[in-house]
């Protein structure tokens, strides 16, 4: 009789851990999901800006008068491209250690009731 107990007792601590064991591998799929998420919104702003880069660029060498408009035109873009690098390596660089630190958590659409 106690031996049934126990074993009752063993299959049921078991189904419980492995029913919490499941809640937690997806928290923390879901978890992974948000972070890629935001991500990856990040990187489509950046390519955003980049692309605005560029068809700034063109236009402007559209109004290039001679060479000298040509090469300002030309260094003006390859500044401005720096600027837009240095700013989206600053932004990625801290949103990765933010993440990394937890101090990010994912939206609450990514955690069904």
């Amino acid at each position: 009789m106690r031996k049934d107990k126990d074993q009752k007792q063993f299959f049921k601590d078991l189904g419980a851990a492995a029913e919490q064991a499941v809640k937690e591998v997806r928290g923390f799929e879901l978890t992974h999901r948000a972070w890629t998420a935001g991500i990856n919104e990040k990187l489509h702003g950046y390519a955003k800006q980049d692309f605005g880069a560029a068809f700034a660029f063109a236009h402007n060498l559209t109004q290039a008068r001679d060479f000298n408009d040509f090469v300002r035109i030309q260094m003006d873009y390859v500044q401005n491209c720096s600027e837009l690098f240095l700013s989206q390596v600053k932004d990625l660089t801290q949103t990765y250690a933010k993440l990394g630190l937890g101090l990010i958590t994912p939206p609450a659409y990514y955690f069904p009731g």
